[in-house]
């Protein structure tokens, strides 16, 4: 168990790494000039005509004038000190923009992964224990049209039915101007609970379909049936053999969840105004905010290596056969 941890750990900082490199310099292939976005079309052609020496100072401030490998160099150094300089559009800490950003990702994310995942694998359990009953027949087609239509759309559709006409909640934003105490946490809750609601509802369907289709395969498993007929009753069927079996798929795709869990509702983020962490992202590339973008693109690919990395030390330690194969391989 320990060297299949050490293995997996090893792989996880080289991929970190990997993915580092790659993201530097897919950020500077990105079209278009960094400068222009600095100051604007128009100043930048005004110092560039009448000004160009503060146009060279502003270059050589943010490094732009390095070559690559200077400026790899420099990546590097700035990651490891966690200094990735000022923005590119409001000229603050990248860092601290980006963090303040994702704790309103945080405010939607996690009550999705859990109440999501909880949600998901207990429905999903139902259909897939009894496929073809009433609950299968009316559950699977809800939540299959749930998982297959844009999210954008369900956004438009939510927004204009709950928030124009019946004016239940807010139409965007995430707090109401000039309140405090506890009229802020209930303006917060409000203006959350659509976007929720549409990214657990998302979350849900996934997770049921998976968890669906993990326990429906092991229900037709052979010591399944032999489980059955020494008279085991169903609910020993269930825990001690059904769900021990089909919890390996799903505890990797929870976990794994987990990765997503920063950069998974751009779309959704940005319908509702949510200055959260897919918002920043989205700003980022459009503006061409290299160190924002490179710092979002770091902290969630590191997040999804994190993720995978929980997910194989928890299968190793729910099913023996993946400790097993890696002695083997060892």
């Amino acid at each position: 168990m320990t060297r299949h941890i050490a293995q997996k750990i090893a792989t996880a900082f080289v991929t970190i790494f990997v993915i580092i490199t790659i993201s530097f310099f897919l950020v500077h292939i990105m079209p278009g000039d960094p400068v222009i976005h600095l100051v604007g079309q128009e100043e930048y052609y005004y110092l560039l005509d009448n000004d160009p020496e503060t146009l060279n100072k502003l270059i050589a401030r943010y490094g732009l004038d390095d070559s690559l490998p200077v400026q790899y160099g420099k990546y590097l150094k700035n990651i490891v000190t966690m200094d990735f300089g000022p923005s590119y559009t409001n000229q603050k800490p990248v860092v601290s923009n980006v963090l303040k950003a994702c704790k309103w990702t945080l405010f939607l994310s996690i009550p999705t992964w859990i109440i999501g995942g909880l949600l998901g694998a207990l429905l999903g359990v139902i259909a897939g224990w009894k496929p073809g009953k009433l609950f299968d027949k009316i559950m699977t087609p809800i939540l299959l049209i749930v998982n297959t239509v844009p999210s954008n759309c369900f956004c438009l559709i939510l927004l204009i039915f709950f928030a124009y006409r019946m004016k239940l909640f807010p139409i965007n934003g995430m707090v109401s101007p000039g309140v405090e105490g506890m009229a802020r946490v209930q303006s917060i809750l409000q203006h959350m609970f659509l976007p929720l609601i549409i990214m657990i509802l998302y979350r849900t369907s996934g997770d049921f379909m998976l968890m669906k289709s993990a326990v429906s395969q092991v229900r037709s498993e052979e010591y399944i049936m032999t489980a059955e007929s020494k008279g085991l009753p169903s609910r020993k069927v269930l825990f001690r053999h059904v769900m021990k079996n089909a919890m390996v798929p799903y505890a990797t795709s929870f976990c794994m969840q987990f990765g997503g869990i920063l950069s998974g509702s751009m779309i959704i983020e940005v319908v509702f105004g949510w200055k959260g962490m897919g918002t920043i992202l989205y700003n980022a590339v459009s503006n061409r905010d290299f160190p924002t973008a490179q710092f979002c693109f770091l902290l969630s690919a590191a997040l999804v290596v994190f993720a995978n990395l929980i997910s194989d030390i928890v299968n190793a330690a729910i099913d023996p056969r993946i400790r097993e194969e890696g002695i083997q391989d060892a």
